[in-house]
């Protein structure tokens, strides 16, 4: 149940990030975004850092090291399906992350999946694949395939190297500090912020303790139970951003949006079942 209840509290604090993203793109190039918004998650834990206690062998530094891998390449793919289409498609786009979750899962924690995970997986991925028809045009039909591709595997093994390093005993403030910090430097090198504005860091600040919030709901959740589960309850974050979007507009939400949104939904419904 522990892992059922962070991950739907990820999913809302998903949704809320996702939002707040979607308005920065217009504010700043996407990509010089990235490591700005990592260093300013890594601070809102950094407080934490001298109360724990730290736990470090080759095995925990090659985790580290991967998870930083899998953060900068999922960043990318994010903020460029973001940058080019609206919050709710690249929350959708992300909803794919149970399969690689699962199937990662399967090679390296082969006691946390079910059958009916797979199954609730593949039914999520339909969902998605339905619903981002065009829905990045600017990037064309292979730009976004690779980058909605990478965004989902890079969540959904993130989430697996997480489960994997609570299993060597490494906490959560050094987990999510540690490789945090890691991408940002990453990440400032690679996109130098020229274009990004000082009287837009309150903004920013704000927006990494809303993700830095989704971070700590899914690594709770990936070290006390299965990150198949945790994943898949975050699938159902295009639901709270398309209930959002359709308020703003007053209008209905597309028709393809709500029927991948329920097809999503399906997927979850069989997880917990499970």
């Amino acid at each position: 149940m522990s892992a059922i209840l962070f991950g739907f509290l990820a999913a809302l604090a998903n949704a809320g990030q996702a939002l707040i993203s979607k308005e920065l793109t217009a504010r700043a190039p996407a990509r010089q975004l990235i490591g700005v918004l990592y260093l300013g998650n890594a601070l809102v834990l950094l407080p934490f850092v001298p109360w724990v206690t730290w736990t470090w062998s080759p095995a925990i530094v090659g985790l580290h090291l991967l998870s930083v891998a899998l953060m900068v390449g999922t960043a990318i793919c994010v903020w460029d399906l973001l940058d080019h289409g609206t919050a709710s498609a690249m929350t959708t786009a992300t909803a794919m992350s149970p399969i690689p979750a699962a199937f990662a899962a399967a090679l390296v924690l082969p006691e946390v999946i079910e059958p009916l995970h797979v199954v609730a997986a593949a039914i999520v991925i339909a969902g998605v694949l339905y619903a981002l028809a065009d829905a990045f045009g600017g990037l064309g039909r292979w730009g976004s395939l690779w980058r909605i591709a990478g965004a989902a595997i890079g969540t959904g093994f993130l989430t697996v190297v997480t489960t994997l390093l609570g299993d060597l005993d490494v906490g959560l403030v050094e987990t999510y500090v540690v490789r945090t910090a890691l991408a940002a430097v990453v990440c400032l090198a690679l996109f130098p912020p020229w274009n990004v504005a000082r009287g837009d860091l309150p903004r920013l600040l704000g927006r990494s303790v809303v993700v830095t919030t989704y971070f700590v709901f899914v690594i709770l959740g990936a070290q006390s139970g299965s990150p198949v589960v945790v994943q898949t309850l975050v699938a159902t974050t295009p639901l709270f951003v398309l209930a959002v979007e359709s308020a703003r507009r007053r209008a209905a939400p597309p028709v393809r949006a709500v029927v991948a949104a329920l097809i999503v939904l399906g997927g979850v419904i069989l997880i917990l079942v499970a």
